[in-house]
């Protein structure tokens, strides 16, 4: 389960990166951005999630991202985990830089909290000898009182979907990240 877990890490990470690494011409910041993306991967923890996950009265609703409008609601919540003005307008200057083609395997997120932007999350799906395999990683929330818990209702929401389609489901977090 090891290879295909760390198989799975970077084809995600390969993934992000493709949207800067490919460009013809990215931005000095989008770069910088990327930069500080792939060093915050460093802060994280891997393992399989073997038992079923339900979501039972999450306080976000959920939408996959599918158009610019909603990556840029991503990118603003995921780049909230910079505290530094300067990276996180490098990063939402990377994540926004997101495109998506039908085929793509990764999907991204975003919950909404009482109307607004709160929470975002991606599953990353890749298929390999007949096994449908799944990684749920980039669970973040903006620093509200209640951040634990729209993290943890991003998860499960992500885990649950995650597990309908897949053989194997991976979760990927923060490693400071209370367990719930």
């Amino acid at each position: 389960m090891l290879v295909i877990t760390e198989k799975l890490i970077t084809l995600k990470n390969a993934w992000m990166a493709s949207h800067i690494t490919d460009a013809e011409f990215p931005t000095p910041l989008s770069e910088k951005g990327l930069n500080l993306y792939q060093l915050s991967q460093s802060e994280l923890t891997t393992h399989t999630v073997d038992t079923p996950v339900t979501c039972s009265d999450p306080s976000l609703s959920f939408y996959p991202v599918d158009c610019h409008p909603l990556t840029i609601r991503y990118s603003l919540v995921r780049a909230s985990q910079w505290e530094n003005e300067q990276e996180k307008e490098a990063v939402i200057e990377y994540l926004t830089q997101i495109m998506f083609e039908p085929d793509a395997e990764a999907t991204l997120y975003v919950g909404f909290f009482k109307g607004k932007p709160a929470a975002c999350g991606m599953i990353f799906n890749h298929l390999e000898d007949g096994a449908h395999h799944s990684l749920v990683s980039d669970i973040f929330a903006l620093p509200l009182p209640n951040q634990d818990q729209l993290m943890t209702d991003m998860e499960n929401y992500l885990l649950h979907t995650a597990q309908q389609a897949s053989d194997t489901v991976t979760l990927q977090k923060i490693i400071s990240y209370n367990e719930a």
